[in-house]
């Protein structure tokens, strides 16, 4: 039994000890590299999405970005990415009720409530776009978004 009482926390000790790198090498993973084709995405905002986020990583030694510039971009995509899927989806369902509504004859009440709704979506979804595209200027050289631009085919604004 004591024998017992010291392996417990001993076992204890070191799994926590060695369970400590894990953790800060998960903490240091950029999110930007776990985030797949999301275009399907695109025709959810309320005006043309501005995507960078596959320029960003495909080209972010061509743009010079800092390990600095980095971490600023990805704290933004693990604050809002999650958030801005979840709307795309609720948009998604919502706009395929409204077209069931619309074809099988819905009431013009609940019609006119769910196009709201959308549009609410819609704008919310846009306004984190917006966000994003600030975080990426605050967080790069003018030089570095005018390429970030160039490289994505986008108009500079």
């Amino acid at each position: 039994m004591k024998k017992l009482l010291f392996i417990l926390p001993a076992i204890l000790f070191f799994s926590v000890a060695y369970s400590q790198p894990q953790a800060e090498s998960t903490e240091n993973s950029l999110i930007i590299d776990e985030i797949n084709d999301d275009s399907w995405m695109d025709k959810y905002f309320l005006i043309k999405r501005f995507n960078f986020l596959p320029v960003i990583r495909d080209y972010r030694d061509e743009l010079g970005l800092t390990d600095e510039q980095l971490k600023i971009i990805n704290q933004f995509y693990k604050k809002y990415y999650k958030k801005m899927v979840d709307i795309a989806k609720k948009i998604q369902k919502e706009e395929q009720q409204l077209e069931n509504m619309i074809l099988n004859g819905g009431s013009p009440e609940k019609i006119k409530k769910l196009v709201i709704d959308i549009a609410k979506l819609k704008a919310e979804l846009t306004v984190y776009n917006i966000k994003e595209i600030r975080t990426l200027q605050s967080a790069m050289t003018k030089e570095q978004f005018k390429k970030l631009l160039d490289l994505s085919g986008q108009d500079i604004m």
